[in-house]
């Protein structure tokens, strides 16, 4: 074999840049150890387990691999061999071939399992934004809440979230609403725990999206099919 016999695996799995590429596939051409494994690297990758999940090497995985190849029984010493190798030396190479394959698919999947999720991370980070935040004022009693208009991506949400509210009765709910100049329009309904506690996230659609709304309030309403507030306004505030 040759310096660009090294390179087989990295061609495999497409590691190479162009020009390495170009080189590496001139030496293909003429060398019959190479067409071998690349042969056996494609036989083999079809009864590999692709439907598992990725998962996180154990350490020192890869090098417990290795040291077992590289201390694997070899065939005897022979004269040298004709250009392409014989059915014998192919057996010994497929154990050694199966692990490298292996290797390089798990690492990969890790690799792209850990990517995926710090581009996950980085896109998360850039596209949620606060654009209008308000701590809701209990009109009587010990309520109290908060309300946040946030973007995320190209949607907008109301997210309330209220405490220490009295517990429902029958067929009650909290409405949340948000008004324009005094016209107030539904904005999610939501009921509580056991300890007083509930929230909801509205999302906005383009008609409120666009409305410039000027206060947010949570009432306690009979019923969830209430159209306009028609229980007592129990958290308010302006945003």
């Amino acid at each position: 074999m040759t310096q660009q016999c090294d390179h087989v695996l990295d061609y495999y799995n497409q590691h190479l840049d162009d020009i390495e590429k170009a080189a590496f596939e001139k030496h293909l051409s003429e060398c019959a150890d190479c067409q071998e494994i690349l042969a056996d690297l494609k036989s083999l990758e079809d009864t590999l387990p692709y439907a598992a999940d990725p998962v996180e090497p154990p350490a020192g995985m890869e090098e417990r691999i290795f040291a077992k190849i590289e201390t694997a029984d070899r065939p005897e010493p022979v004269k040298p061999a004709p250009l392409r190798p014989s059915k014998k030396k192919r057996q010994w190479m497929l154990p050694s071939i199966a692990a490298l394959l292996a290797i390089s698919l798990f690492g990969n999947a890790y690799l792209f399992t850990q990517l995926s999720d710090e581009a996950d991370i980085v896109q998360q980070a850039t596209i949620d934004q606060v654009l209008q935040y308000a701590e809701l004022a209990p009109t009587a009693g010990d309520a109290s809440g908060t309300a946040s208009i946030i973007e995320q991506g190209e949607e907008k949400r109301l997210v309330v979230q209220a405490s220490n509210l009295a517990a429902l009765s029958e067929e009650e709910v909290y409405q949340v609403w948000l008004l324009q100049d005094g016209q107030p329009e539904r904005a999610g309904t939501f009921v509580i725990d056991n300890e007083g506690r509930g929230s909801v996230i509205f999302t906005l659609n383009e008609e409120y999206a666009e409305r410039d709304w000027d206060t947010v309030a949570v009432s306690l309403e009979p019923d969830a099919n209430s159209e306009l507030p028609e229980g007592e306004i129990i958290l308010a505030s302006e945003i």
